[in-house]
């Protein structure tokens, strides 16, 4: 695909390097699959490019017997709408598998305004409703309240938390922790930052550097966070990774400048996930960094801001996820 085409699709979306990103022209052929959407649907991009996406995986058909879109990306180029934080069951014709993805979508148009392209981004979630259906003891829709709130506020925050949860996902099992503390991995990432809800929308959105006031403010949001998780049954391990998710190894981090194992462990590895996500992730302010990059920056930093050894662990993870770094 022309890089053109693709410096303009990374302009609109806001996606970190473990999403899938899908392209389609306005005949609803398939003209871009990045690596990791390839990864998720076990092909290959030259399985998939030059195809129509309706062939591929609907039938022919744009939508089902009841009348509905078969999917948010097939809607979007039909209806010239885009989609955000949709979760959508897809079905892998391939491999006859079902797979759950948060699914947004985007528009490029042409230079007379033209629909000239759809991009889907997908995030798969699967692991995420597996873990869901354990939490029987916690009011996930308080949880996913609060998260929708700031994704009224903050969309990039929204999507964020839900690429890091899947980032501790993935690392907790990589690093064969128990299934509590999957479950609790997979908690701590969505919330974590629940606490900019407290932080105004001026400093969220500011496309340059923060101010020193500015920035003791955004300070405040993990303890903010925990304040907010402690009122909900149930929380109690999840509010204190999340309260010490900006301690740094060295001791310089916040709120409390604790070092070394004095930071609870999923803390730790919450800092680490957190900093690749917001480094691979398009922002108002800075291209993003590419995996081989934010990898580098993570092993630059290990034993200073981040735990050594969950560095180690997460690198050798992403190097298994993405063949180029």
């Amino acid at each position: 695909m022309d890089h053109n085409v693709l410096a303009r699709i990374a302009a609109v979306i806001q996606s970190s390097s473990v999403q899938g990103w899908l392209v389609i022209d306005r005949d609803f052929n398939v003209v871009h699959a990045n690596e990791a959407y390839c990864q998720l649907w076990k092909t290959e991009p030259d399985e998939v490019i030059g195809q129509c996406i309706l062939n591929l995986f609907f039938n022919g058909k744009k939508q089902d017997e009841r009348g509905q879109y078969v999917g948010p990306l097939v809607e979007t180029m039909d209806t010239g709408r885009e989609i955000s934080l949709m979760e959508v069951c897809v079905t892998n014709n391939y491999h006859e598998a079902n797979i759950w993805c948060l699914a947004n979508t985007y528009i490029l148009r042409d230079a007379e305004g033209r629909m000239e392209y759809a991009v889907g981004t997908y995030l798969p979630i699967d692991k995420f409703k597996v873990i869901e259906r354990r939490l029987d003891s916690i009011n996930l829709n308080i949880i996913k309240a609060f998260c929708k709130a700031i994704g009224v506020r903050d969309a990039y925050t929204k999507q964020h938390s839900e690429s890091v949860a899947y980032l501790m996902v993935e690392l907790a099992e990589f690093m064969n922790l128990s299934p509590d503390d999957v479950t609790k991995a997979y908690l701590a990432g969505i919330v974590h930052d629940v606490g900019k809800i407290g932080v105004p929308e001026k400093i969220l959105g500011k496309p340059g550097r923060l101010s020193d006031e500015e920035f003791e403010i955004i300070k405040c949001h993990p303890v903010k966070g925990s304040e907010i998780l402690a009122e909900i049954d149930g929380l109690g391990t999840v509010t204190n990774i999340v309260r010490h998710h900006h301690e740094r190894y060295d001791g310089r981090g916040y709120p409390e400048g604790l070092a070394g194992e004095d930071i609870p462990f999923l803390s730790r590895m919450l800092s680490i996930c957190d900093a690749f996500d917001a480094m691979t992730s398009k922002r108002c302010y800075r291209d993003p960094y590419t995996t081989t990059q934010a990898v580098a920056e993570i092993r630059r930093c290990a034993g200073l801001q981040f735990d050594p050894q969950i560095s180690e662990s997460f690198i050798k993870f992403i190097r298994g996820q993405f063949k180029q770094v």
